[in-house]
């Protein structure tokens, strides 16, 4: 049981779950995350079984990237509470060796002048007992690898409210409306598209975010795996559709309308149009019948509006094409391109959590410069000589056995 622990608190441990977790982003950096199923059918056809299986599609809520993420908490966890006990026995340990002069090296009473002169230049803290006086420097020095490990742990646990606590909602927009949401944020949806200019799926929105206080994002683009944040916002292409549109007009007057399922467009109640569907492509044989195609991905090529022409107590289905008009009574209706337009996944992140990540990565730097740049040294002088302690006891006793040979070459 003992060696368990000592494995789970052990630095190997760490740099293992280190790496596996390191694995994991790359993988979801690589892979489209909380896609819809067809989205990795379309993008990994030879792949997409193996990626539901190992949960590849949302592997940063996957049940091994969380147990992962735990247990590099519990080996950090243990590895600070190991190290705050090992300072707070082994600081007051070498002090007290500095004071029993340990390790002394003698020098002749000039040596040790020139030593205390240096010593106290370098501002360093002095204190005496039985003829003793030990020098101390950068104190702080000896917690760098606790709050190292401190930082990095209190950062993987930030970075996992960041990821689990915001507040997700998945919403559409046609280009040229806005989404308000309940703050007074607008989400201004400019344009979207399906494909690039080389026919290659590309699936990408240009927003705008503006934020109750009047800042704004200004024209971005959200992409797959590409999200953009504003404040406490982050913008994600989740999703896409494709819209029908027709415009109606009468005496002189022209609206336009999108279609949904089930509309019915009429002036008078009784006279008009019962839209059905709108169809992506269609296919006509040889004998001159048309089979509409179900779906499709991407953008559709050759679209076919299905609807039921109500006229005069009777009803007809119908099919028309993008340009095709048809008149109702006094109404004129003309069927116009499908519109494509975005589901945006909006994800609003808790007020202090982001403040608190970027204070615990800023700890963890601290740590690092205190444990590289800041190592304590405690330096004991007598009489009959001195001895330096600490982590980098050597290269000070070679400044210091080396103080005359520097003033000469100064000289």
């Amino acid at each position: 049981m003992k060696k368990i622990l000592q494995f789970f608190q052990s630095m190997t441990f760490g740099l293992i779950l280190l790496g596996l977790i390191t694995v994991c982003s790359l993988i979801g950096s690589l892979i489209v995350q909380n896609g819809e199923p067809m989205t990795y059918v379309r993008y990994y056809p030879d792949y997409y079984q193996i990626i539901f299986a190992l949960q590849f599609d949302h592997i940063f809520t996957s049940w091994y990237f969380i147990l992962l993420a735990g247990l590099l908490c519990v080996n950090l966890l243990f590895c600070s509470i190991m190290r705050i006990g090992r300072i707070a026995r082994q600081k007051p340990a070498v002090k007290e060796a500095a004071f029993r002069q340990a390790g002394m090296q003698k020098a002749d009473e000039s040596k040790l002048a020139e030593i205390r002169e240096y010593l106290e230049g370098r501002r360093c803290r002095k204190e005496e007992r039985d003829g003793v006086t030990v020098y101390t420097k950068n104190d702080i020095g000896w917690y760098g690898s606790f709050v190292t490990h401190l930082g990095l742990l209190l950062t993987i646990v930030l970075f996992g409210a960041a990821m689990y606590l915001p507040k997700i909602s998945d919403q559409s927009c046609y280009p040229g409306d806005s989404l308000m949401l309940n703050d007074g944020t607008r989400i201004y949806v400019d344009s979207f598209r399906i494909e690039d200019e080389t026919g290659k799926l590309d699936y990408t929105s240009t927003v705008n975010i503006a934020l109750p206080d009047g800042r704004e994002s200004g024209l971005k683009e959200v992409s797959v795996n590409h999200p953009v944040s504003m404040g406490r916002y982050k913008i994600y292409q989740q999703t896409y559709g494709t819209i029908g549109k027709i415009a109606a007009s009468r005496n002189g007057t022209t609206d336009e309308f999108y279609l949904e399922s089930g509309d019915f467009l009429s002036a008078d109640g009784k006279n008009g149009i019962w839209y059905d569907r709108l169809y992506p492509g269609f296919i006509t044989d040889d004998a001159g019948r048309t089979t509409l195609i179900e779906s499709t991905s991407g953008h559709y090529e050759n679209p076919v509006y299905v609807f039921t022409l109500m006229e005069n107590g009777s009803s007809e289905m119908m099919m028309a094409f993008p340009g095709d008009s048809i008149e109702v009574g006094d109404l004129e209706f003309t069927f116009l391109e499908p519109v494509e337009y975005p589901g945006l996944r909006i994800k609003r992140t808790p007020a202090m959590i982001n403040p608190l990540l970027l204070a615990a990565v800023l700890l963890m730097t601290f740590g690092l410069y205190l444990a590289m740049f800041v190592p304590p040294v405690i330096v004991s002088v007598s009489d009959k000589g001195y001895a330096v302690h600490g982590p980098k006891q050597e290269s000070v006793l070679y400044d210091i056995g080396n103080l005359s040979d520097n003033e000469e070459s100064e000289e």
